[in-house]
């Protein structure tokens, strides 16, 4: 990731004030437990999740399908910001966001905050997805509710992911703004970003560029549609052509605005071909 000169300088002033009070040490902060710094050398982090325009506004698929989400639900667990000396703020917990909270202006969705977080550069984040225990879409990890239009066509869809994965963003958020940057006294935010468009592919790209070749389009959800509508959980979709593609897309749906994740222990990883 890039580092420009103010990056720079701000990393260089937090370092210092890190050090000056944690002795160089690991450590950590979970939940609301703080460690005992002075309240003059910490901060507020908001973790918050973003699906982008893709989800907020809409898009166009790569086989020309108009997608609109009514919701997005994804379940989320213990997000984590952490700085390279180890020190940790972990957000402990599983929080069910929908990403298509609000109009189409809206901002990322904050699902927590952590205070006196001793100051420093928790630009890395690392997150889990795993399936609901309880309630309403129990055993599902993510679930797209919306509607599907071409031509004549407009079919209702809610799509149920069961796929668990542990994603980590080690450099951090790329985009406009510097994230994760928490000055003595001060708020920063860090933020989840899920690309969607990798499933479904984006008409706007060429046809031979990854996010249409590594993606399934409406197509795939569509050939299971009965009565004029697509409602199915991703076990039902095991023996259809290009599963695979639909997972390995799932795979990659964690960012850091637009900086990758690495990804692991994703539970669907046994059942793919080489």
């Amino acid at each position: 990731m890039r580092v420009n000169r103010m990056s720079l300088l701000l990393w260089l002033i937090l370092s210092l004030s890190y050090f000056s009070f944690a002795g160089g040490q690991k450590q950590e902060v979970e939940g609301d437990t703080t460690l005992q710094a002075p309240s003059s050398r910490t901060g507020t982090i908001i973790f918050t999740a973003n699906g982008e325009d893709f989800v907020r506004k809409g898009f166009i698929d790569r086989q020309g399908w108009s997608i609109s989400f009514d919701r997005l639900y994804i379940n989320l667990l213990d997000p984590t910001a952490y700085m390279s000396s180890g020190q940790r703020a972990v957000l402990k917990g599983a929080y069910w966001v929908d990403l298509a909270a609000g109009d189409d202006e809206a901002e990322p969705v904050e699902i927590g905050r952590l205070s006196e977080i001793p100051a420093g550069n928790y630009q890395a984040l690392k997150f889990k997805i795993r399936k609901k225990s309880s309630g309403s879409f129990q055993g599902c990890s993510m679930v797209l509710i919306g509607r599907a239009e071409k031509k004549a066509l407009s079919v209702p869809f809610i799509i149920k992911l069961e796929e668990e994965m542990d994603f980590d963003g080690r450099e951090g958020y790329v985009g406009e703004e510097l994230k994760g940057m928490l000055l003595p006294g001060k708020v920063t935010s860090v933020e989840m970003t899920f690309h969607f468009d990798h499933i479904f592919g984006d008409r706007e790209a060429a046809a031979d560029d990854h996010i249409n070749t590594g993606s399934v389009g409406f197509d795939f959800f569509n050939q299971f549609a009965q009565n004029g509508k697509v409602d199915l959980c991703q076990s039902e979709m095991k023996k259809a052509a290009r599963y695979d593609t639909l997972v390995r897309a799932i795979w990659s749906l964690g960012h850091l605005g637009e900086g990758h994740c690495a990804v692991a222990n994703q539970s669907s990883a046994g059942e793919l071909k080489e």
